[in-house]
């Protein structure tokens, strides 16, 4: 609704009348007669239809009312801003919004004036206006006509008074004093006023209350970000499919669910297809643009100038600093990149909304990614790379002290401490391998310690493998750090991890070195099945653990024993079990409960593969105690652990199984991915729905070098083919059970019915 057409002489009519002047009263403040008074309010009466001047004041209102131009598609993930902003301005009467460019602050204060039913909105765009303008733009707005001498601000106040307003004054950035003042001389001469300022920092006055406004939440297909570029696509006719709704979501979080920029995202996506856009915004935001005229919002570039301009030359020097980092950073690691006293330029930072908090303790910010490009792009790259050099020398020391004491320490506050690190390290770790950064070594061995010790994440175990690839690294690295990072990649891929024990026999110089270099070669033989190979390897390892008194390396070496020991005979279940306990007790006296934990987690999972129902119940009495101390400790890989194991026993339903799946996913946990797998082919009443579950599982064991799994995988294949009646798919299946374990291991899987023919292949 636009309203009539008024002059502005009617329009100053109507403003006197909305506040309840009479026809005298308005003749004087306008300069003007009584009659032409009683004139404008008959053309009043007849262009807005109203018989009493009552009519004029409710008309008066709803003109105002529809001046508030919202756009007309729907507000996403800000009911609880709205809340709270009602509730800050019932407390305090004066709420300045603040957040980063093209955080949505306009269209929340414009949705709340426009939905306040008790009051009437009353919107001032401030973004062109000095300081000296703000209380005539306010006289504009109500349609106040001014005149020699007046007192402009008591003017305003007593127009503000005639009705309960809700004042929006629209872009304080760059006149935030002079706004503060003139709010602070309002409220004081019109008490029931409320207002609302939009600015990127708050405006420092005495009685004002800050609502930080966040970007919308981004994870999920169902998150508001993902829904905020739906609406916007839908509205050029374009509704997503499920396909492209996935791709929506990726959109949503690679821009951190910045409201600008999924509009921009969405007006680039009417020319481009959705997946390609997001390939592109994988690379860099460039494509983020658009066709409307000139103006603060036409691009993330145009929206972060507007504040970069208002910057110091020291604010810009550390924001640059600060945005070459390639994550988050606690006020010691922003000193530590820029100068001593930084930590008061970071704060200043932040109330201009160009960092934001992302919680830990001590307290992490970081920026933006739209905003770290935009800052990326006026900063000398010889500058990134020192922050980037000086991160990674930080990191390296930082991590290194939480390593050396993480085999004792299995407080929640350390495995919170390494979900803070890790991708920190991670970070660290792949700019000094690019760079031939000597500290790369040293990161790549905290990093496996802390995947070891309080698990581990698929970027965690990605950066080490490519560690583990990296030729200069294996060269450099000693024999204890070889280990450290073999262990850590196990269950990922037991052939990198054989690779690595190659290169730490032959780097071995010394006594520890040499049984760090068996301890790795026994560990990796153990898991590719080469029992023989492991025990020599491993009785070696003892004897020079034992020689120099490791109790926490003869705990790792008595813990591998136990694997290339178990088997599905009593004698070996036995024997297992008798190295597992030996492993523990080694562990409790080196203080390490995490490992002894993993190694009843390992216990129950021997004693869950036996048939006999005694050994279930020793494998669920471990099961539950290792489920227990990983709950009480937060470690959630162990807790899959520990769920894995209930669930071979029939403990977890069946439905559980996906979440299972999901969580060793997370952690790059191939090993019992497989496990889980097989599991699920176990209890699937579906033929086809157990061999695509066998067919997976295989494929896993086949890319971690896994033989014991591979033949696992294999074996039931053999049946599960046969059932379906495909015998070449069964016969198939042998063939690979004889090439990897030998022709009496497929003798065993071959069923009667295909014996003769196996034989003849």
């Amino acid at each position: 609704m636009l309203g009539p057409a008024l002059t502005p002489r009617e329009r100053a009519v109507l403003a006197a009348v909305e506040r309840r002047l009479t026809n005298p009263e308005i003749a004087s403040e306008l300069f003007i007669s009584v009659r032409t008074v009683e004139s404008h309010i008959a053309s009043l009466r007849r262009k807005l239809g109203a018989d009493t001047r009552g009519d004029l004041i409710a008309a008066a209102r709803e003109l105002r009312e529809t001046s508030v131009r919202v756009p007309a598609n729907p507000l996403r993930g800000r009911g609880r801003d709205l809340a709270e902003l009602a509730a800050l301005l019932d407390a305090h009467r004066w709420v300045t919004i603040v957040g980063p460019g093209g955080v949505g602050k306009t269209r929340l204060a414009l949705e709340f004036a426009r939905t306040d039913a008790q009051r009437t909105p009353l919107v001032v765009e401030l973004e062109h206006a000095g300081p000296g303008d703000i209380l005539a733009r306010l006289s504009r707005a109500l349609d106040l006509e001014g005149g020699p001498g007046r007192d402009l601000i008591g003017a305003v106040a007593v127009a503000l008074s005639a009705q309960d307003y809700v004042l929006v004054l629209d872009n304080a950035d760059r006149v935030g004093p002079a706004t503060a003042d003139a709010v602070a001389g309002l409220r004081a001469r019109a008490p029931g006023l409320r207002v609302i300022v939009t600015s990127r920092t708050a405006l420092g006055g005495v009685d004002e209350s800050v609502h930080v406004l966040r970007p919308l939440a981004a994870n999920g297909v169902d998150s508001p970000a993902a829904a905020l570029l739906a609406d916007r696509l839908a509205a050029t006719g374009h509704a997503l499919d499920a396909q492209e709704q996935q791709i929506a979501e990726r959109i949503g979080e690679r821009l951190d669910g910045l409201p600008l920029a999924l509009e921009l995202a969405a007006s680039v996506a009417r020319h481009l297809p959705l997946g390609e856009l997001d390939r592109r915004l994988s690379v860099d935001l460039a494509s983020l643009d658009r066709a409307v005229p000139e103006g603060r919002h036409r691009t993330l570039e145009t929206a972060f100038d507007w504040t970069w301009d208002l910057l110091t030359d020291e604010e810009q020097d550390v924001l640059r600093r600060l945005g070459a980092l390639p994550r988050t950073f606690d006020f010691d690691l922003a000193v530590a990149v820029s100068h001593p006293g930084a930590e008061k330029t970071v704060l200043r930072l932040l109330d201009h909304s160009l960092i934001v908090p992302v919680g830990g303790e001590p307290i992490r910010f970081r920026l933006l990614a739209v905003l770290r490009e935009f800052v990326h792009a006026r900063t000398d790259p010889a500058l990134i790379r020192r922050v980037l050099e000086r991160h990674a020398e930080v990191t390296e020391e930082t991590a290194g002290a939480f390593a050396a004491r993480a085999r004792v320490d299995a407080s929640p506050e350390a495995m919170m401490m390494s979900a803070l690190l890790c991708p920190e390290v991670n970070a660290a770790l792949r700019w000094s391998l690019a760079a031939r950064h000597p500290a790369a070594v040293a990161l790549a061995g905290t990093l496996a310690i802390g995947v070891e010790q309080y698990g581990s994440d698929v970027d965690s175990v990605t950066g080490l493998a490519t560690a583990a690839d990296d030729e200069w690294l294996r060269a450099e690295a000693t024999p204890q750090q070889l280990l450290s990072i073999g262990t850590a990649i196990a269950f990922y891929d037991v052939d990198r991890s054989g690779v690595l024990a190659e290169y730490a026999l032959a780097a071995a110089r010394d006594d520890d070195g040499r049984r760090a270099a068996h301890q790795l070669a026994g560990f990796t033989a153990a898991y590719q099945g080469d029992r023989d190979a492991a025990l020599a390897h491993l009785d070696e390892a003892e004897r020079l653990a034992l020689a120099l008194g490791l109790d926490w390396e003869l705990g790792a070496v008595r813990q591998s024993r136990g694997v290339a020991l178990r088997g599905t005979s009593p004698e070996e279940l036995a024997a297992a079990i008798a190295s597992f306990e030996s492993a523990m007790r080694a562990y409790a006296r080196a203080g390490d409960l995490t490992h002894v934990n993993n190694v009843r987690y390992m216990m129950a999972a021997a004693a869950a593969d036996s048939p006999l129902q005694a050994d279930h119940d020793r494998a669920a009495g471990w099961a539950a105690e290792c489920r227990a101390y990983a709950e009480a400790t937060l470690n959630d890989h162990e807790i899959a652990h520990a769920r894995l194991v209930q669930a071979t026993l029939g403990l977890e339903i069946a439905g559980e199984l996906g979440e299972l799946l999901d969580a060793f996913r997370h952690h790059g946990d191939l090993r019992c991915v497989n496990r889980t797998l097989l599991l699920c082919a176990d209890r699937t009443t579906d033929p086809r729905e157990r061999l695509r579950c066998l067919a997976s599982a295989l494929d896993i064991a086949q890319a971690a070098g896994d033989v014991p799994r591979q033949l696992a995988a294999l074996q039931r294949s053999v049946v599960a083919q046969y059932d379906v009646g495909d015998r070449s798919g069964a016969l198939a299946a042998l063939d690979r059970i004889a090439q990897l374990g030998g022709v009496d291991a497929a003798d065993e899987a071959c069923p009667p019915e295909l014996r003769a023919e196996f034989a003849r292949s």
